[in-house]
């Protein structure tokens, strides 16, 4: 008698189990294809986008050796096709190749648009905000300072990686326009800087010496009694840093590094840059060449 029972349960057992399967039998094996499918999916759309990286990887090193080779115009055309076909990433490191040849031909205002469209078309932080630190520091000597302190402002955030750089150079501006307190502030604070690597503190104190020896005394307001001010023959005072007959004042050399007025013979590739940029990040110390992110 328990056997007639365990067979009729175990018939409604199965009578239950053929419901649930084809009610939802089919909805399994759709699951089931499409999660086959999106896999499938995932690793081509992977293999692809190894291709593509692979392929501009190529592109531009076939273009940084005509560089070097000396044949300019190719490698930028050939930078120029990058910029236009490649993936992200490759296509704002093209670019900033195409800033940096414009820029040795003389064309800042173009080197400055090539390097603005590179942060536009960069996917990375780092790169975006080397690209736009590289935007002005080409035109440093047209910008006024208000002007590159607006561009520059946005790259002194915490998280950015060239912020003490960009600080530098808004120092240097200062001291450029000769307004020595602004300049010297800005200089004691990158000395100070938790996130200021060594050479930048270095080049900051440097400049710290040079105002110390060129700013002329803070002069105090005379006393005016009545409507105007008493008139004096008294011959003007020959104040520090003011040069004879008319002469420039010679700018201190952390002053022409940082504007671009010496040459970096590695400023040309964003790559070396970027990892330069990195490596110092992580590490906290390196050589001054290292240190100075050009």
């Amino acid at each position: 008698m328990a056997d007639a029972f365990d067979e009729v349960e175990e018939e409604l057992r199965r009578e239950r189990y053929q419901a649930l399967l084809r009610k939802w039998g089919p909805w399994v094996a759709a699951a089931a294809v499409a999660i086959v499918l999106g896999a499938a999916g995932y690793q081509y759309q992977s293999y692809a986008s190894r291709q593509a990286s692979d392929a501009a990887s190529d592109a531009y090193q076939a273009a940084a050796s005509l560089y070097e080779a000396g044949a300019i115009n190719e490698a930028d055309n050939a930078f120029a096709a990058l910029a236009e076909s490649g993936p992200r990433g490759y296509a704002a490191l093209a670019l900033m190749r195409r800033a940096a040849i414009a820029q040795s031909m003389g064309d800042m205002a173009e080197a400055a648009r090539l390097y603005e469209q590179a942060a536009e078309r960069s996917p990375e932080s780092l790169s975006r905000d080397l690209a736009r630190y590289r935007a002005v520091l080409v035109l440093f000597d047209e910008l006024s300072l208000d002007d590159l302190n607006l561009r520059l402002q946005p790259l002194t955030r915490p998280e950015s990686n060239v912020g003490p750089l960009a600080r530098e150079l808004m120092a240097a501006a200062a001291l450029r326009d000769e307004r020595w307190e602004d300049a010297r502030r800005r200089y004691e604070l990158l000395t100070f800087a938790l996130d200021a690597p060594p050479g930048v503190q270095r080049r900051a104190q440097e400049a710290l010496a040079f105002i110390a020896q060129n700013a002329p005394p803070a002069e105090a307001e005379p006393e005016i009694i009545g409507d105007s001010a008493p008139e004096t023959d008294a011959a003007p005072l020959d104040l520090p840093g003011e040069a004879d007959d008319g002469a420039a004042l010679e700018l201190p050399e952390t002053l022409r590094r940082v504007a671009g007025e010496t040459a970096d013979e590695e400023s040309e590739d964003p790559l070396e840059m970027i990892r330069r940029i990195q490596q110092q990040n992580a590490s906290g110390e390196g050589s001054d060449d290292e240190e100075d992110g050009r």
